[in-house]
C-alpha cells in the first residue's frame, strides 16, 4: 500500500520514534518529496538531492525502490551494508541520532549572534566536514552562529546543516571546556524550537565528546544507526 507523507511518518514513529525522528519531521513538516512508502519502509529526497532511507521490512518492491546513487543519510547498518557491497556506495563511519524532546533551554549569558559571509573563509579553515557551499548557505539563511566572548573575540560557532540538522559546532582550542559548546548547541536547540522543528543531530559513534554533550542537553539517542554514504 503507498502512503502519503503523514502516513509514512505516523507508520515510522510507531516503528521507532527517536530512531526515526529526522524522517518523520522532514514528512509532517513537508520539506522532503517522499519517493517509496509501503509497509517495507520509507525513502524520500530533500531538496538539496539528500536521500532517506528506512528499511522497516525486507521486501523485492522496497530493494528496487533504493537509488543506485546520489548521497543518501541511511537507517539501518544492513541496508547500508547492502547499498555498500552490492551498489557500490563508499563506506563511512556510523552516527547516531540525537533528538530534543523537552522544553526550550535556558539562554546563556554568551553573546551568541548569526556569522556574516566575511567569516566564511575562518569557518571552513575550522570545519572540514562540510562543503564551502553548504556553510555559505548555512550563513546566507542566518543559520550559522557565533559565540562572541566580553572583549569581542570569537570563541566557537556553531549551525543548522542544509537538511536542517545541527551542527558544524566548533570550539576554538583556548576556549574549550568553558561550556561554549553547550551554550551553542543550547542557542541552536531554542533556535529549531521557535522555527517550529524538531532539533535533533547525528554525532559519530566514535565522538565520545558530543555524545557526552548531547546527554548532558537532554537530548534522546535512536537505538538505530544511521550512516551518510555516497556514490557518483
Amino acid at each position: 500500500m503507498i502512503m502519503q507523507g503523514n502516513e509514512a511518518a505516523a507508520m515510522l514513529r510507531k516503528a521507532d520514534a527517536l530512531s526515526y525522528a529526522d524522517m518523520i519531521d522532514a514528512l509532517e513538516r513537508g520539506t522532503v518529496s517522499l519517493e517509496y512508502s509501503t509497509e517495507e519502509g520509507v525513502i524520500c529526497r530533500h531538496p538539496d538531492g539528500l536521500w532517506y532511507i528506512a528499511c522497516l521490512e525486507w521486501g523485492a518492491d522496497f530493494l528496487s525502490a533504493i537509488p543506485r546513487k546520489g548521497f543518501s543519510c541511511v537507517h539501518g547498518e544492513g541496508t547500508a551494508r547492502l547499498m555498500i557491497d552490492e551498489l557500490g556506495y563508499c563506506r563511512a563511519e556510523g552516527t547516531w541520532l540525537y533528538s530534543y524532546h523537552g522544553r526550550k533551554p535556558r539562554i546563556d549569558d554568551v553573546t551568541i549572534i548569526p556569522l556574516g559571509m566575511d567569516m566564511l573563509s575562518f569557518v571552513v579553515s575550522r570545519y572540514s566536514v562540510s562543503s564551502e557551499e553548504d556553510i555559505a548557505s548555512a550563513i546566507d539563511n542566518g543559520h550559522l552562529f557565533g559565540a562572541y566572548s566580553d572583549k569581542g573575540a570569537l570563541m566557537g560557532f556553531a549551525g543548522f546543516h542544509s537538511e536542517d540538522s545541527m551542527g558544524m559546532l566548533t570550539v576554538l582550542p583556548e576556549y574549550r571546556r568553558m561550556g561554549i559548546g553547550a551554550a551553542l548547541e543550547r542557542h541552536l536547540i531554542r533556535t529549531a524550537l521557535e522555527e517550529d522543528r524538531l532539533p535533533y543531530c547525528n554525532v559519530f559513534m566514535s565522538n565520545s565528546i558530543s555524545i557526552r554533550l548531547q546527554g548532558s542537553l537532554g537530548l534522546e539517542r535512536g537505538e538505530i544507526p544511521s550512516y551518510w554514504i555516497w556514490t557518483d
